[in-house]
């Protein structure tokens, strides 16, 4: 596997640009989000289909998802000098979902650090 994101120069060139142009940001970061969510499924990770065992040892049982072996989706934000507490997500998030999240987690977060205005 690629231990590096496979970007191109242009790309490279792209997001050295952009953070050139952003050093000088100063106190508007203080009014920068970041928000990430992770789904971490309960019987073994997405889609990894190669591990690695000791051949001097027996080899293990792994159990292959048949119905599902269930999930936990959780999502996060941050901002300069703060975050925002861990959200366990109950479904997919398809957009109408998505959206509630950022209504019950992000906006009241946002408007606590930067008012209407962030």
């Amino acid at each position: 596997m690629a231990r590096r994101l496979p970007l191109s120069k242009l790309h490279i060139s792209k997001r050295l640009q952009w953070a050139r142009n952003h050093m000088s940001y100063g106190d508007k970061w203080m009014a920068v989000l970041f928000s990430d969510e992770k789904k971490w499924n309960f019987d073994g990770p997405e889609g990894n289909i190669k591990y690695w065992h000791d051949l001097r040892k027996e080899p293990k049982s792994f159990l292959s998802r048949r119905s599902g072996g269930g999930s936990v989706m959780v999502w996060q934000a941050f901002s300069f000098n703060c975050q925002v507490g861990l959200a366990f997500l109950d479904d997919r998030q398809n957009s109408p979902k998505y959206i509630e999240t950022l209504e019950n987690h992000l906006m009241p977060f946002a408007e606590n650090i930067g008012g209407r205005n962030w």
